[in-house]
């Protein structure tokens, strides 16, 4: 234990050495205590804080209670009883608010006790059928007022004080499933630090500290991975939301421990700012998140979008040399620098969790794909009721960010971007929790953190495909090929789904049309479809669909807890209709986001991409622009090109680059994370060759891209 000097001198001199540590540890609940009320304060606005009052105290009863309230409700969400507990707060609030005029007041003091004897009285108590409610959200806000409520003129009786206190007690084990678990276990243990400082108990507030300290780590459970992606609920996608609330709770505890004997190691600090700028802040566009990483919280009003509040706070926390990317990062968020604003060009694919974003200061584009190693994004709590295709390749396109802001009620949900999936217009609504592995093995990527290729071999839902992605440079190319299915649906690849803002352009032989129709088909090949800064290019004849018309839905479609009020919205949608029961289907299309205008398409040169391959066993795309090759070998193979040859003694992505004359950049990933030892390659450059035994990672790092530098002189 670290002592402050000033603190150890003066207790040297008026007390016994074995008093020390006592002082010490006294010293410290006084500044956390503090250090809680003055967040607390933050909670309410001041010029919100009479407003909200004002509501409060007209619905208050005389006994206590408010008016509306079901006391005996037990809904899993949207828990009516913690609406007393959070108003009693805004109350213990504004009573040691300074400077409002509710500071110190009897009238507001005495209807405080009351709310509280009325709460502690229930009978039965109240109860919910989410152990979440009892475990967090109320024990955090009892805390969090009875802290503020040791700042005021007047204390709560102590006999009164033990009785919420009791109820801080009633949650569920931090050592077990889901109390240990990544957000849980931080939100648990704040509230355990507050109880520990109302109570002065040395052994809670050590063992609250060290049970966070020990989550801050790598792991391969819920929490940072290796490649700081963010597990919760089992190896499940959860950048945000979960993600947001595990780094909400570090932070919080780093600001009540910060100085203190119980600080957090530089090394801790490091791990969280790695996460928070490589991981969590990666997954937005301006003030948007990617609606793949926030798991069944897409089924919420507005959960896409964000404010600035957490990142400032994590800026708080970390070291100088990274103050400028988080302010970037807020100056984004807060809207007072546009979406490209300091955005760096980069690839990076999460091996940990198949998922990979590719960036440019113009554009954000994501794939999200569950393996037999990741779980599909679940429903829970009634909420994703039809979101089973999520996970199956699901593209996020975004130029301002907004593209998909609340259009969830109204998407056509076996059209989720990205898929390739089965028309079922009953698709079936999932009951409660539901949290389901993929069932591919071959899903990854491959990365040289500016370009990159991804890939899902997918067989599900009695349809197959192999499906890839590559990211390179300005433009996304996509292609599948073996596309078949056992099913009555018609099968659909759907390039997007996304708001109808503007006209929507169709391009081909040079001409420029406005779509003024609804739905319209085009089946020629060598045609451009513009809406919305994104220009989508499709160099041969297939069966696609264009529509651009008001599509109906509600909340309460997805979300159980929701209003089932009607809602109108104009959606864009381009699929790629393969029909029912296809075999050996194919399609080959071409993204490129950050179009300022139609205009602007019919200069671009599509020759520079050339898709070489595309078929069940090799699938290959060049840029001749970046002298980029990327290869997906799904068997070990040979494949060539021009006077060169690639060969492979196993299954793999490669990406190749000659980044000067003779010199080569090889990229290779293995996306099975099955294999072990190491892969050969041979390449061959006009009449000279050479071998290259590529290492494979182990354990954590399986899946992830190994690089070689070689020369073929």
């Amino acid at each position: 234990m670290r002592f402050n000097k000033q603190i150890f001198c003066i207790t040297f001199i008026f007390f016994f050495t074995g008093t020390i540590v006592l002082a010490k540890q006294e010293s410290d609940f006084d500044i956390i205590k503090n250090r809680i009320f003055k967040e607390y304060q933050k909670k309410v606005k001041d010029e919100d804080l009479g407003k909200e009052m004002g509501v409060i105290l007209k619905s208050f009863k005389e006994d206590g209670s408010w008016e509306g309230i079901n006391y005996q409700d037990k809904s899993m969400s949207g828990w009516n009883p913690d609406k007393h507990i959070k108003r009693l707060g805004i109350m213990a609030i504004a009573y040691t608010r300074s400077g409002n005029k509710y500071e110190g007041s009897e009238v507001l003091y005495s209807k405080i006790l009351q709310a509280m004897r009325y709460w502690t009285n229930l009978r039965p108590e109240p109860i919910s059928d989410n152990w979440w409610w009892l475990s967090i959200s109320v024990p955090k806000e009892i805390g969090s007022l009875l802290i503020a409520m040791r700042y005021g003129d007047q204390q709560v009786p102590q006999e009164l004080e033990q009785e919420m206190l009791k109820w801080m007690n009633k949650t569920v084990s931090i050592t077990k499933s889901p109390g240990k678990d990544g957000s849980n276990l931080t939100d648990i243990a704040q509230h355990m630090i507050m109880q520990s400082v109302l109570t002065e108990n040395s052994e809670l507030l050590n063992r609250a500290v060290s049970v966070v300290s020990e989550s801050i780590q790598i792991t391969k459970g819920d929490g940072i991975q290796r490649d700081m992606s963010f597990h919760a609920h089992g190896p499940e996608l959860y950048m945000h939301g979960y993600g947001r609330e595990y780094l909400l709770g570090i932070r919080n505890v780093a600001v009540y421990i910060v100085g203190t004997s119980f600080s957090f190691s530089p090394e801790q600090i490091a791990l969280i700012s790695d996460f928070s700028r490589n991981g969590y802040l990666k997954s937005m566009r301006g003030r948007y998140i990617d609606y793949s990483v926030i798991g069944r919280g897409i089924a919420r009003n507005n959960a896409t979008r964000t404010n600035s509040g957490l990142v400032k706070q994590l800026k708080q926390i970390d070291i100088e040399e990274n103050q400028e990317e988080y302010q970037n990062a807020i100056d984004r968020i807060d809207g007072k620098e546009p979406p490209s604003y300091k955005i760096q060009p980069r690839n990076i694919h999460f091996w940990r969790s198949d998922y990979t974003i590719h960036q440019r200061p113009e554009f954000m584009v994501s794939v999200n794909i569950a393996s037999s190693r990741t779980i599909r994004t679940e429903s829970g709590n009634g909420e994703n009721l039809t979101g089973q295709f999520l996970t199956e390749g699901a593209m996020y396109l975004a130029v301002k960010g907004d593209e998909y802001f609340n259009i969830f009620p109204n998407w056509e949900w076996t059209k989720i971007p990205g898929t390739t999936t089965p028309d079922n217009e009953s698709l079936k609504k999932r009951t409660n929790w539901v949290a389901e592995k993929g069932n591919a093995d071959f899903v990854g990527g491959v990365s040289d953190k500016l370009n990159g290729v991804s890939v899902y071999n997918m067989n599900a839902y009695n349809t197959k495909a192999k499906k890839a992605w590559f990211f390179f440079g300005d433009k996304i190319i996509c292609i599948g090929s073996e596309i078949s299915a056992d099913r009555e649906e018609k099968i659909f690849t759907t390039v997007n789904q996304s708001r109808l803002r503007g006209d929507v352009t169709v391009i081909s032989n040079g001409e420029l049309n406005t779509l003024n129709s609804k739905f319209t088909k085009i089946d020629n090949g060598d045609v451009w479809v513009y809406h919305d800064n994104i220009g989508y290019y499709f160099p041969e004849s297939l069966p696609i669909e264009l529509s651009a018309q008001n599509q109906i839905g509600s909340w309460s479609e997805i979300n159980s807890n929701s209003s089932k009020k009607e809602i109108n919205l104009d959606v864009f949608k381009l699929s790629i209709n393969h029909g029912k029961r296809p075999k050996k289907g194919n399609y080959n299309y071409l993204i490129w986001p950050g179009v300022d205008s139609p205009d602007e398409i019919k200069n671009y040169d599509v020759s520079q991409i050339d898709v070489l391959r595309n078929d069940g066993k090799i699938q290959a795309v060049v840029d001749n622009k970046l002298n980029l090759l990327g290869l997906v070998f799904y068997e070990k193979g040979a494949f060539e090109w021009g006077e060169n040859s690639i060969e492979v003694n196993s299954p793999c992505l490669l990406m190749l680059q000659e980044y000067s004359e003779g010199k080569w950049k090889i990229n290779l990933s293995e996306p099975t994370q099955l294999l072990t030892g190491s892969i050969k390659v041979n390449l061959k450059v006009g009449n000279k060759s050479k071998n290259i035994n590529f290492s494979l990672p182990k354990d954590d790092l399986a899946g992830s891209t190994i690089t070689e530098l070689i020369e073929i002189q």
